[in-house]
């Protein structure tokens, strides 16, 4: 699925996609453990997202022959907002009973 050039070629690219949650602002001026990990979550996200022509949430939202296009601005603002979701005390708690559950161990910094 990653790296299927024969779909890249046929995917028509619309201007680049701004992937930045709608609580954006949330994240500037991070200034406690859990703002910083929200924080990091957005911009990291962001990053990988404009690294590649063919990003991953084009990759997971591509489904021929339906349509022949990658993620829209909005799926780009939906997935940015989960996953700087991931980030808040809620989300990490989500977070944190899911790898419990699947064997991991999260631990808080010191």
């Amino acid at each position: 699925m990653y790296d299927d050039d024969d779909n890249n070629s046929t995917i028509q690219r619309p201007e680049p996609l701004e992937h930045v949650g709608l609580e954006s602002q949330r994240v500037v001026f991070a200034d406690s453990p859990m703002d910083y990990l929200e924080r990091i979550l957005a911009f990291r996200w962001m990053e990988m997202m404009e690294k590649e022509d063919w990003c991953v949430l084009d990759q997971l939202l591509y489904s021929p022959p339906e349509n022949n296009h990658g993620a829209t601005q909005r799926d780009a603002e939906v997935a940015a907002t989960v996953i700087q979701w991931l980030g808040t005390a809620v989300g990490y708690s989500f977070l944190h009973r899911c790898m419990n559950e699947a064997g991991f161990k999260i631990e808080p910094p010191r």
